[in-house]
């Protein structure tokens, strides 16, 4: 799976990242979680950032991910977009921009909000269990039926796909 994420709004979203942000060690912060993420999940990241000190945008490499800046001349929102559309239903976008997440999905890419994934980035990084949305031990041991069965619409069924790949 192939994740680009919206750096900026990744970190004003996760609480403990936004505390890192606050003492100006944000952007460091969220590269040492992904590069802790990325020794237990196989996964390709891309990280986009606004702004850069290059007009045009520049590449680099942060804890051994790929982060691109965006540059003056362009939003990171622009720069993500851009990558949906040449990638279309290959990649898989982090973020909370809704804007952002409608251009995305337009082009096929599957969008994931930027709270579902710094959870489950933190439970990673840091070896935590993962939290069950079902009962204490995620399963529902009642047998009454509570009628006829639905199937989800194809976007929620490959979104909740690629959610249990993370």
């Amino acid at each position: 799976m192939r994740l680009v994420i919206d750096g900026y709004n990744l970190i004003h979203t996760v609480p403990e990242l936004a505390f890192a942000s606050e003492n100006g060690q944000g952007r460091e912060a969220l590269m040492e979680a992904l590069r802790l993420y990325r020794k237990k999940r196989p996964h390709k990241v891309k990280v986009v950032f606004d702004g850069g000190i290059e007009p045009g945008g520049a590449k680099d490499r942060l804890a051994g991910t790929p982060v691109s800046f965006s540059g003056a001349e362009r939003s990171a929102d622009d720069v993500i977009a851009a990558l949906a559309a040449k990638e279309g239903n290959g990649i898989t976008v982090v973020t909370s921009d809704r804007e952002l997440a409608g251009r995305c999905r337009a082009h096929g890419a599957v969008v994931i909000s930027s709270e579902e994934f710094g959870g489950r980035l933190l439970e990673v990084a840091l070896g935590l269990p993962p939290t069950g949305e079902g009962g204490e031990d995620g399963w529902d041991f009642t047998t009454k039926k509570k009628g006829p069965a639905k199937r989800l619409p194809k976007t929620q069924r490959k979104k909740a796909r690629r959610k249990g790949r993370l």
